[in-house]
């Protein structure tokens, strides 16, 4: 089976296209990021096809700070920019998968040219129920030339891969049948982030994301507000909130994986309350490094939760909810007080149902039932 992977910086499909080469499928990566940027993902360049330096100016560009007016009007340009370059350059398939909101000439070229099956990858909800929270909530809308690029991926599409329950969902209710619809959880890189020791002193929160509205932060910062023996350190950029100025709460700005390991190994809880998440790789990211997780009906804990044995290891709240992450946290608190010192959470059997490569073998027997 021949497969092309057509993403933009990668997200969640260079994992796939790694474990997936490593196991000997006939893959072709297509991507706008440079070719050592490839290579550091694990795929090799032999079997990859990096479109960085045709299409510049804007695939520079869009590696700039979030929500600059630069990086929007070029991610813009990449999208439809790279779609053409895919739809023109796209190697014989079998199954195209395609990035939501980039592939939309590139997928009906695949299929016209070579009579692929097309699966279009969504990470989020809908993209107007995603839009429609966001606005609810305060939050910065999305573009309308993005919602419109969504649109046309999901036209073009056979079958739309999802993270979640609550992703699927929110295709169902805007009128797709579930035949069309795959969830398959994100995976979690066991090796970049191993278990830790349980470090000592009282439960210190985590939050690890952009501090904006979308994420739940205004949530978190009341919180923190009520709460003042409450203690969360904050990694990642800032976006659409400021950052709170109280005695319990600090940022460290942008981390590194290996610096991200480092602070999970000096706290015990994370949170990621989002208004809407697809997924939230770091809830795996934690559990697999020892720390409970509290996150909201909206990203990937309820998935998590009925993955792994461990249920009471995460926590799940409605988004926009104060009181109930208040008394998630008291909850989590108490936990973290009866954890061995190890704090092992996730058994040998949850490790390997939360691999990437366990993923991709999810991905492997679904495409066998649509060729």
């Amino acid at each position: 089976m021949r497969i092309v992977i057509a993403t933009t910086s990668g997200f969640h499909l260079r994992h796939l296209a790694r474990e997936w080469i490593a196991d000997g499928q006939d893959v072709t990566y297509m991507t706008y990021l440079p070719k050592f940027r490839i290579r550091r993902d694990g795929i090799p360049t032999t079997r990859a096809r990096s479109y960085f330096w045709r299409l510049q100016p804007w695939s520079a560009a869009a590696l700039f700070r979030p929500w600059s007016a630069l990086r929007n009007a070029a991610v813009d340009r990449v999208l439809s920019h790279a779609d053409a370059a895919y739809a023109a350059d796209a190697p014989p398939c079998d199954i195209f998968i395609g990035l939501s909101a980039m592939a939309d000439a590139s997928a009906r070229a695949a299929r016209e040219k070579h009579g692929a099956k097309v699966v279009i990858e969504r990470g989020s909800r809908h993209v107007l129920s995603q839009d429609a929270l966001l606005r609810a909530g305060g939050a910065r809308p999305l573009r309308e030339s993005y919602i419109r690029r969504e649109l046309a991926s999901y036209d073009c599409a056979d079958v739309i891969a999802l993270p979640s329950d609550h992703t699927v969902e929110s295709f169902v209710e805007r009128g797709f049948p579930e035949t069309k619809l795959f969830r398959n959880p994100n995976g979690v890189d066991l090796a970049q982030f191993p278990r830790t020791p349980r470090p000592p002193g009282p439960p210190r929160l985590l939050f690890v994301g952009q501090w904006s509205t979308r994420k739940g932060c205004d949530v978190i910062t009341e919180v923190l507000r009520r709460n003042p023996d409450f203690d969360l350190t904050h990694v990642g950029t800032l976006a659409d909130l400021p950052f709170p100025e109280l005695p319990n709460v600090r940022t460290l700005g942008h981390r590194t994986h290996p610096q991200l390991r480092q602070e999970m190994e000096r706290h015990h809880i994370l949170l990621l309350p989002s208004r809407e998440d697809g997924f939230g790789m770091v809830l795996s990211e934690a559990l697999a490094s020892g720390l409970p997780v509290i996150g909201s009906t909206r990203t990937g804990a309820p998935d998590l939760r009925a993955l792994i044995s461990m249920k009471e290891s995460v926590e799940v709240v409605p988004p926009s909810d104060v009181p109930a992450l208040e008394q998630a946290i008291r909850r989590m608190a108490a936990f973290v007080a009866r954890q061995s010192h190890d704090r092992a959470i996730l058994s040998e059997a949850d490790k390997a149902e939360l691999s990437w490569a366990a993923y991709a073998r999810r991905y492997s027997v679904f495409l066998q039932t649509i060729v």
